[in-house]
């Protein structure tokens, strides 16, 4: 490979980038606005928009050679289709998506024979400062690892940071709260939350068609579930205002007399103010 095909490899690179995060924001913004559900469920979150931007910035990188941009979104493109198959169970364009890696892989050939070249011919050339590589290196790598968790959240492998809507709940979630009588066989579930780090188990909130539910496992690794039925509920207070680092609180109290449960919602997209809105809807309105 000489000098010109370095360089039209890396252009090459940067725009099989760019035109895979603009895709990735068609998909997303259609998902969203259109609620969908089967495999477009895997971008009906607005978490994707974090990868749209890291994918631009890659591509950014990539045009000016970067060879740190060229293998961070190699490598991040891998990792992401994994996952998308892990969720899906196929990968969805599987052909697409070996034309982008060839192209994001002749992209890192690229970028490393135009440095070398660089340094051999240009009496000029200036290596990359040696803070990139100790402190832009890691940065990719921390991000490359965040956008992989917010894509296991997607898949049910790990709980999501936000409330979930009842139809956005993976599978495999559900599945756990049945089994883990939790909830009830064909108990509906209206809005779902875990602040658990590994597994949707540690905790929970629930509000459903009949009840709201808290649980968590206690100090001897116990399940302890707390309910309020619809009925049961006379109001709901604001504990803790919550913000982008903490969850807000609500207690829920009953009519009896020292009956209450309090449940943490995540404020991310305002879930917190949609679970709060719909159960207080449904209180004024029982069915």
């Amino acid at each position: 490979m000489d000098r010109n095909e370095a360089i039209a490899a890396t252009k090459n690179g940067a725009i099989a980038a760019t035109i895979s995060g603009v895709l990735t924001l068609l998909v997303t913004a259609f998902a969203i606005y259109s609620s969908a559900d089967g495999d477009l469920a895997f971008f009906n979150d607005s978490t994707s928009f974090i990868d749209v931007a890291f994918l631009l910035v890659c591509a950014l990188g990539v045009y000016r050679k970067s060879r740190a941009a060229a293998i961070v979104v190699f490598v991040y493109f891998i990792i992401s289709k994994i996952i998308m198959g892990v969720s899906m169970g196929r990968v969805p364009g599987l052909a697409v998506s070996l034309i982008f890696l060839y192209f994001f892989g002749k992209a890192i050939q690229g970028s490393f024979v135009y440095h070398r070249l660089e340094k051999a011919e240009n009496p000029n050339y200036k290596a990359p400062s040696r803070w990139y590589a100790f402190i832009g290196i890691p940065v990719g790598i921390i991000l490359i690892a965040l956008l992989s968790l917010g894509m296991l959240s997607m898949t049910g492998a790990v709980p999501s940071t936000q409330v979930l809507a009842g139809d956005k709940i993976p599978q495999n979630q559900l599945e756990t709260l049945l089994t883990e009588g939790i909830i009830d066989e064909g108990e509906e579930i209206e809005y779902f939350y875990s602040a658990g780090m590994t597994s949707i188990m540690e905790d929970g909130n629930l509000l459903t068609n009949r009840r709201v539910i808290s649980y968590f496992i206690n100090q001897e690794s116990e399940l302890e579930i707390y309910e309020l039925l619809l009925p049961q509920i006379r109001n709901i207070e604001l504990v803790q205002e919550g913000s982008f680092l903490n969850d807000t609180i609500y207690q829920v109290n009953a009519y009896q007399e020292d009956a209450w449960l309090q449940i943490n919602l995540s404020t991310e997209d305002q879930g917190d103010v949609r679970f709060f809105e719909a159960l207080q809807k449904m209180i004024d309105n029982p069915r």
